[in-house]
């Protein structure tokens, strides 16, 4: 954990969901289909993330031999630098079998995406800006695939 990070938690659901999360952002992982994650994501990741999130995305390609990670970053705010470029090696290692759809809201998470995809030397994120194409996009591989809008408090 770099200095300053607040400590993230993991924890399993029954129904096989993993939510980690910390003070700043939160992940929820689920497996949707064989070889499809969905990963909704919001607030600002940090380094501490990156191990549940990545090794559930490692099962998924050991088991499947293939990965399409839709994430809903619609409420993501930030990736630190750290999270962003442990993720980027696993690209690379991974880019044979991987591709992911990425919903985003602000600039600066495109802009993340456009770096690692740099970074991996191939386009393995695919970024939407618009719910509708993301969910099309998704759709493709799960069809009838819909965003889950996040419950009003």
């Amino acid at each position: 954990m770099s200095k300053g990070e607040v400590a993230v938690e993991s924890k399993s659901l029954p129904d096989g969901t993993v939510v980690v999360e910390n003070g700043r952002g939160s992940a929820r992982l689920s497996r949707v289909a064989p070889g499809v994650l969905l990963y909704v994501c919001e607030g600002a990741l940090s380094a501490g993330f990156y191990a549940p999130m990545v090794e559930l995305a490692q099962l998924e390609v050991k088991g499947a031999g293939k990965l399409l990670m839709a994430v809903d970053g619609w409420e993501l705010r930030s990736v630190d630098t750290e999270f962003r470029e442990a993720w980027t090696v696993w690209f690379k290692a991974n880019r044979q079998h991987f591709q992911m759809r990425l919903l985003v809201r602000s600039k600066l998470m495109d802009m993340a995406a456009s770096l690692a995809n740099l970074f991996t030397g191939v386009t393995v994120i695919k970024t939407y800006s618009s719910v509708g194409a993301w969910e099309r996009a998704c759709a493709l591989e799960l069809p009838g695939f819909r965003r889950i809008p996040k419950a009003s408090a």
